[in-house]
This record gives C-alpha cells, structure tokens and sequence, in this order.
C-alpha cells in the first residue's frame, strides 16, 4: 500500500468519524429537548444515574470510531481498489431502491447477529456492558464494547460489497440510523402512528422492551424478523398501542394551550 493510499484511507476514516460524531451530538440534544417538552411520552418511570449516562456517552464515542473505522475501510476498498458490485447509474429511482435494500439487508444482519450475542455463551463477554442500562436514554445508543460493535455494525464494512449502491446512499443510511437508534434510546415514544402494530416500522418501545427484558425484540428497522422468528415480546403490540396512543392523546390535549 502507498503512502497516498494510506492518506486517502486515514482520510476517510476521519472524515466519517466527524460525521458520524457530529450527528450523534446534534441527534441527542436534538431528542432531549423533545423529551423535555414530552414528558407524556415517556415509556418507563424509572431513570439512569448521571454516572450511567456519562459512561454510555463516553463509551459512544470509542465506538463511533470503531463503526467510522469499519465503513471507511470498505469504501476505500470499494473506491480505490475496486471490490464488490459496481453502483448502478445514478437516478432518484435508483438511489430510493438502493436504500431500501440496504434497510433490509441491515435489519437482517442486524437482527441475526444481534441474537448471536444475546446467546449464553457470547452474551457475558460481548454484549453485558450495554444492557447495564436498563432504562435507556439518548446516550445509549453506541454505549458498545469494541467486540460488539464489530459484531452488530461490521455491516458498513461488508455492505460496500454486497449491493450495487453508490457510497453515498449507504452514509445516508448509516445517519439514518444512528438518528433513529438515538430516537429509540430516548426512552419516549416519539414513533407516532406509523409504528403502530403490526406496522413494520420498529417503535420506541420496541427497543425499550428489549432492553428491559432481553431476549426479545432483537430488530432495528423492522418488526418483521422478530415476528417471524417468535422474538416479539409477548406485550410488544399492546404496549406499543397504549404509549403510541397516550403520546398522540396527550399532544392533542396540549395543543389549545399552546397555540
């Protein structure tokens, strides 16, 4: 490898890690403030501890680089040396296609490798440091060991191989997702109606359940494979109806008194 290959990756790597990190901040303040004028929304009535909160806000922030390491190796294997299925020409059609295929291919990896870690004998040593916070809050989102944050997010490595899809949709995806990983660490159920079950779009409570409960709801973008895979926690559909409805009466309630 060439001193100027090793600048152009190092390069990218920064770059996406700027990105990455400047979206997570903007996204969790963004969110608090909503939970703040929301209170209604809120799905458990217990908190973490300020120093829980501090240690998933710093943990976030090695991980991100862990993830900004992964997807900036395979964009410059993709763009400089030329692996995987080259992009498809460029159109709105195209790019709407490409990232819903990259939505799906995640939330399968996602899911498949999510449970892979929850297993008996990967859970303690992979997993454990991110269910420590049981009620979880914005800053919990990439609160991730390293070793699981390859496991889970090894993803925006290999998806630069797997699907004709310019890098470009695949980084809108990837803030795509880390805005609404923050979202559904906020501990409010910001979804509204279209998570409303059976929807196929994951709710707050979704990921809140799984975090109280564990071996359950193990998806990211989709209820389909929990569904499929009997993983959808007993309560899920009842739960999620109550909060998404709670949220939308109280908002309608506060409505007059603030116009």
């Amino acid at each position: 490898m060439s001193g100027a290959s090793l600048i152009a990756l190092a390069a990218t790597v920064a770059v996406t890690y700027a990105v990455l990190l400047a979206t997570y901040f903007v996204a969790c303040f963004a969110v608090l403030r909503l939970n703040l004028r929301a209170s209604h929304k809120r799905i458990q009535g217990r908190r973490e501890t300020a120093e829980r909160i501090r240690r998933d806000r710093i943990q976030s922030i090695k991980s991100l680089a862990s993830i900004a390491a992964m997807f900036g190796v395979g964009h410059w294997m993709y763009a400089s040396m030329g692996w995987g299925i080259p992009a498809l020409p460029p159109s709105a059609p195209v790019y709407v296609l490409s990232f819903i295929a990259s939505m799906l291919l995640f939330d399968t990896w996602f899911y498949w490798m999510h449970r892979l870690i929850h297993s008996q004998w990967l859970y303690r040593m992979v997993h454990l440091w991110h269910h420590v916070t049981v009620s979880p809050e914005v800053w919990s989102n990439n609160s991730d060991r390293i070793v699981d944050t390859v496991f889970v997010q090894s993803y925006w490595l290999v998806a630069h191989f797997l699907i004709p899809v310019a890098p470009a949709v695949l980084i809108a995806h990837k803030l795509y997702d880390q805005v609404t990983g923050v979202v559904g660490h906020s501990g409010h159920e910001h979804a509204g109606w279209i998570a409303w079950p059976p929807s196929p779009f994951v709710s707050v409570t979704h990921h809140d359940q799984h975090h109280r409960y564990g071996r359950c709801n193990y998806a990211t973008h989709f209820t389909w494979w929990d569904r499929l895979m009997g993983t959808l926690h007993a309560t899920h559909d009842g739960e999620a109806k109550r909060n998404i409805a709670r949220a939308r009466d109280a908002s309608r309630r506060s409505a007059p008194a603030e116009s």
